[in-house]
C-alpha cells in the first residue's frame, strides 16, 4: 500500500448531537445526496477545495490486469478530481450519480453536469463502461401516477446515454411504499424494454436494498428483464441505529438482529435473482457512534456519523490507531473503540474483512461487486490491490480456510435457501474438506457435495440431520456445495475447514534425503529451524510456498555431506508477513523431496 496524495475531509455527513426518539431510515445514498445538495452547483475544482483535496495521479500496480468479475463503482458528483488516481484497469463499470428525478414531470431536477464532467471522458478513454444513475427518494406516488412523467424520464435517459456513448442506466428509487410496488415494477420493466430496444447492447441495473422491508421488488419477474441487481449491501447499521454495529456485517453480530450480507444473498437468490445477475455492493465507508461501552454489542448515546475509508485509514482524528482496533468475530468486522467525552465505536472494513466478503462473491459465483463510493479510498492503493488479488486473471484463492453456512460462526442458517458454494483454491493439486460440526433439520434441509466446479459434477453425497460428511476428498482440486433449506425449522448448521496442497505431499522421498526430522517451532511466530538427514552428498535448496500456491523464495544451502543437518530460516527473508498455512519443500540436486506444512502466526 502506498499513499499517493494528501487529502483531508473534515466530515462526510455532520453528526447530530441529539439522539432522536423516532427514526426515519435513510440510506447512505440519500443521506449524502441531501447533504451535498447545498453544493450542487460546485465545479470539480470547488469540490476539491471544499474537501481540501490536492489532485494526484495514479501509480500503476505491478501486474497487468484482466478482470474476471464486474467491478461496478458509483461515482458521486461531489468526487472532485479523485478519479485521477483510479486504477482504471481494475474498474469495469462507472456509474455516475446522479440524474435527480423531478417526480412531477420526469425531467431532471439536475443531472450534475452529466454532459460535461471530465470523469466520464476519462472512464471512456480507459474503456470503462459508463452508466447513469437515476435517483428518486421521495414523492414516488406523484411520479408513478403520471404516465407522461414515466415516458419523459425514459426518453431523457435514452437521449443522455446516447449523447454520452454510455453503456447503461442504474435505477435507484428508494423508500418506495408497498402500495406502489406494482407500479414500481411495471415502470422498471417499461424502462428496460425501451432502453434495450433503443440502445442494443445496453445494460439496465436496479439498486435494490440490503433488506427489502416492504417486499416491493418482484424479483422473479424483474429477473426476466433487467441485466443486473446491484444489491446495496450496506446500512445494516445506520446513523440512527440504537446499537453500534457493522455497516455490512458478513454474518450477524447478535442473535437479536439477523440481517447481514450472507442472509441478503440467500434471500435474493431464493427469491429468484440469477447469481450471474447479482452484484454485491460494498461500502468504502464506515460509521462511528458514541456508545455506552467499549465493546459490541453496545447501545449508542447519540446519532452516528459516516466516515470514508480514507479518513479512518489516515487516522485523521488521532483515534484510529492499531491500539484501538479490534475484531468482531461473529460478523467478521473490524472496529475501533476509543474514549473522548465517553466511549465511541467505529465499524469500517479493512483489507482483511473485505477479502472475506470478496471470497463469498467468488464462492457463490456472483457477477461481481459494487462500490459506494469511488474515491472514498482517495490516495491509497490497498483496496485496488485487493480487487487485483481477488478478481483478475492472476488472482488467488486461499489454499486453506474455514467456511460456514449462512449463519456464520455463531448462529443458525436461514430458511428458504438454495445456493451453491464452489471451492477452487489457486495452484492446488489436491483438496480436502473436513467438517468440524454438522447439524441440519433432518430430512428437510440438505447439503449436497459435488466433485467439481458446479452441481453438474459427480455427486459425492447428500447429507442431512446430524449425519455429517466427515472428511471429503476431491478427485482433483475443486468441490461444490449445494445448500437447501425449507420454510420452517433451522438448526446450528455446519462449519468446515478446507485444505489443499500446491503439490503432492505424499510422493516417495528422494533417496538422497531420508526424512525431514523436524520443523520447529510449529506454529511459527518468528524464525524457525528445520533438521534433516542426508543419505549421500547433495546440493540442498529450500522452497517456501504460500497459501495461494505461490513460491515465496528459494534458500540455497549449498553442498552437504551425508549426515544430519540443521538450517535456520526467517519468514521475513521470504517476504512473508501475513498469517496462514505455508509449505516448505526440500530439493536435493534439483529433485523434489520431503514437504512440510507449517502455520505462521506472526507476533504483533
Amino acid at each position: 500500500m502506498r499513499l499517493l496524495c494528501l487529502f483531508f475531509l473534515t466530515c462526510l455527513i455532520p453528526a447530530s448531537v441529539a439522539f432522536p426518539q423516532e427514526f426515519n431510515f435513510k440510506s447512505i445514498h440519500q443521506e449524502q445526496s441531501e447533504y451535498y445538495a447545498q453544493f450542487k452547483s460546485f465545479t470539480e475544482n470547488q469540490f476539491d477545495s471544499l474537501q481540501r483535496n490536492i489532485p494526484c495521479s495514479a501509480i500503476a500496480l505491478s501486474k497487468t490486469n484482466s478482470l474476471k468479475k464486474t467491478v461496478f463503482g458509483y461515482q458521486p458528483y461531489w468526487g472532485g478530481s479523485a478519479y485521477l488516481s483510479y486504477q482504471w484497469d481494475l474498474l469495469s463499470d462507472l456509474c455516475y450519480f446522479s440524474y435527480e428525478v423531478d417526480p412531477a414531470t420526469g425531467n431532471p431536477a439536475t443531472t450534475h453536469n452529466w454532459m460535461t464532467t471530465s470523469v466520464i471522458d476519462s472512464a471512456k478513454a480507459h474503456n470503462v463502461n459508463v452508466h447513469l444513475c437515476i435517483t428518486l427518494f421521495s414523492n414516488h406516488a406523484l411520479f408513478f401516477q403520471n404516465p407522461n412523467a414515466w415516458q419523459t424520464l425514459i426518453n431523457n435517459v435514452i437521449n443522455l446515454l446516447d449523447q454520452r456513448g454510455a453503456k447503461g442506466v442504474n435505477i435507484n428509487f428508494e423508500a418506495v411504499s408497498s402500495s406502489a410496488s406494482g407500479q414500481l415494477n411495471e415502470f422498471i420493466i417499461e424502462l428496460t424494454n425501451q432502453v434495450h430496444d433503443a440502445l442494443p447492447g445496453s445494460v439496465v441495473s436496479v439498486a435494490v436494498p440490503a433488506v427489502d422491508w416492504n417486499e416491493i421488488y418482484n424479483i422473479p419477474l424483474l429477473n426476466e428483464y433487467i441485466d443486473l441487481f446491484m444489491i446495496m449491501g450496506y446500512d445494516y447499521y445506520w446513523n440512527g441505529s440504537s446499537q453500534a454495529g457493522p455497516v455490512d456485517g458478513l454474518y450477524s453480530m447478535t442473535g437479536q438482529y439477523n440481517y447481514n450480507l450472507s442472509r441478503t444473498l440467500s434471500w435474493y437468490q431464493s427469491a429468484g435473482a440469477s447469481r450471474d445477475k447479482i452484484i454485491l455492493g460494498l461500502p468504502y465507508y464506515g460509521r462511528v457512534w458514541g456508545t455506552q461501552g467499549p465493546h459490541p454489542p453496545s447501545y449508542v448515546t447519540g446519532y452516528g456519523q459516516a466516515l470514508t475509508y480514507y479518513q479512518v485509514k489516515s487516522n485523521y482524528s488521532g483515534y484510529y490507531s492499531d491500539e484501538n482496533k479490534f475484531w468482531e468475530q461473529n460478523s467478521f468486522s473490524p472496529y475501533f473503540s476509543f474514549q473522548t467525552t465517553g466511549w465511541n465505536q467505529c465499524f469500517i472494513n479493512d483489507v482483511n474483512s473485505l477479502a472475506k466478503r470478496y471470497d463469498i462473491v467468488n464462492q457463490r459465483g456472483l457477477a461481481g461487486i459494487g462500490i459506494w463510493a469511488l474515491g472514498y479510498d482517495r490516495g491509497y492503493t490497498d483496496l485496488w490491490e485487493l480487487i487485483q488479488n481477488k478478481f483478475t486473471a492472476g488472482s488467488s484463492c486461499p489454499c486453506n480456510d474455514t467456511i460456514y453456512d449462512s449463519g456464520g460462526p455463531s448462529f443458525d442458517y436461514y430458511n428458504n435457501e438454495n445456493y451453491s458454494i464452489t471451492i477452487a483454491p489457486t495452484n492446488s493439486i489436491s483438496l480436502s474438506l473436513t467438517f468440524l460440526s454438522f447439524e441440519l433439520e433432518a430430512g428437510y434441509d440438505l447439503l449436497r457435495i459435488f466433485d467439481g466446479l458446479d452441481t453438474l459434477a459427480p455427486l459425492i453425497g447428500t447429507f442431512t440431520g446430524d449425519d455429517g460428511p466427515g472428511v471429503i476428498h476431491a478427485s482433483g482440486n475443486t468441490l461444490t456445495l449445494e445448500v437447501i433449506s425449507d420454510q420452517a425449522t433451522t438448526r446450528a448448521g455446519w462449519k468446515a475447514l478446507y485444505e489443499c496442497s500446491p503439490f503432492q505431499i505424499d510422493i516417495s522421498e528422494n533417496e538422497e534425503v531420508r526424512t525431514l526430522v523436524k520443523l520447529f517451532p510449529n506454529p511459527v511466530n518468528n524464525d524457525f529451524h528445520i533438521q534433516f538427514h542426508l543419505k549421500q552428498p547433495a546440493n540442498i535448496q529450500i522452497i517456501i510456498i504460500d497459501p495461494f500456491g505461490n513460491r515465496k523464495g528459494i534458500s540455497t544451502d549449498g553442498y552437504k555431506q551425508p549426515g544430519f543437518h540443521s538450517m535456520h530460516l526467517s519468514p521475513a527473508n521470504y517476504g512473508i508477513k501475513t498469517s496462514g498455512v505455508y509449505f516448505l519443500r526440500i530439493y536435493s540436486n534439483g529433485k523434489p523431496s520431503v514437504a512440510k506444512k507449517w502455520l505462521y502466526l506472526p507476533q504483533k
